[in-house]
C-alpha cells in the first residue's frame, strides 16, 4: 500500500497537465525508477485520463550485497528490502553472479523435476560452478557442465527413500560421490 502512495506521489506532477502534452517517455522514465515493477501498461483515455497497469515482480530469491540485503527479482533486477516484508522464505544466494545468470540457473532448475522451493542456499563460485543446500541440509555439488544431467542424478537420488547422506558431488565427470561431513 506504502508503495502505491509512493508511486502515486511520484506521478503527482501529471495532475492538471493537459494529457496531450505528456510525454510518454517522460512517464515510463518515471516508472522504470521502480526496479521492482516486472511490467507495466500506459492507456491513455481521452480527453482527461491516464490508466496505468502496473505487475511487480516476483521475488525469487535473497542476496547480501555491500552488507545489504537485495531481492532478486524475475525481472533480473536487485532489488532493496526495505519495502518489502515476508521474504524470509526465499533461498538465499552467496558468491559474486548477475542476476541474468541467477535466471538462466533459475530456467534450467524449473526445466528439471528439482523442487525450487526445497533450496535454502545456493552458491554461485568463480569457476562457474553452482552449490545447492536444500531445506533438509543435504550439500549438493553441481559440475560446471551438463547442470540438466546432473539435476536429473540428484532428484533421483534425493527422492530414494534409502538416501541417508548429506552431500551430493557431481563434480568429477562420470562419478558421483555420496558422503556425510
Amino acid at each position: 500500500r506504502s508503495i502505491n502512495l509512493e508511486i502515486e506521489k511520484n506521478l503527482n506532477f501529471l495532475k492538471n497537465t493537459n494529457i496531450f502534452f505528456i510525454d510518454k517517455q517522460v512517464l515510463e522514465d518515471q516508472i522504470n525508477k521502480y526496479n521492482f515493477i516486472e511490467t507495466y501498461n500506459i492507456v491513455k483515455l481521452y480527453p482527461s485520463k491516464i490508466i496505468l497497469e502496473l505487475q511487480k515482480t516476483d521475488f525469487l530469491a535473497q542476496t547480501i550485497k555491500n552488507n545489504e540485503i537485495f531481492l532478486i527479482g524475475s525481472n533480473s533486477k536487485f532489488i532493496r528490502t526495505q519495502k518489502f516484508n515476508n521474504y524470509g522464505d526465499l533461498p538465499i544466494v552467496f558468491g559474486k553472479f548477475s542476476a541474468e545468470k541467477f535466471i538462466s540457473f533459475k530456467k534450467v532448475l524449473n526445466q528439471s523435476d528439482f523442487n525450487y522451493n526445497d533450496i535454502k542456499e545456493i552458491f554461485f563460485f568463480p569457476s562457474g560452478r553452482i552449490d545447492i543446500k536444500n531445506k533438509d541440509n543435504i550439500l549438493i555439488k553441481f559440475p560446471i557442465e551438463n547442470l540438466e544431467r546432473a539435476l536429473s542424478i540428484v532428484n533421483k537420488i534425493i527422492n530414494n527413500n534409502e538416501f541417508k547422506n548429506n552431500i551430493i558431488d557431481l563434480r568429477v565427470p562420470n562419478q558421483l560421490i555420496l558422503s556425510n561431513e
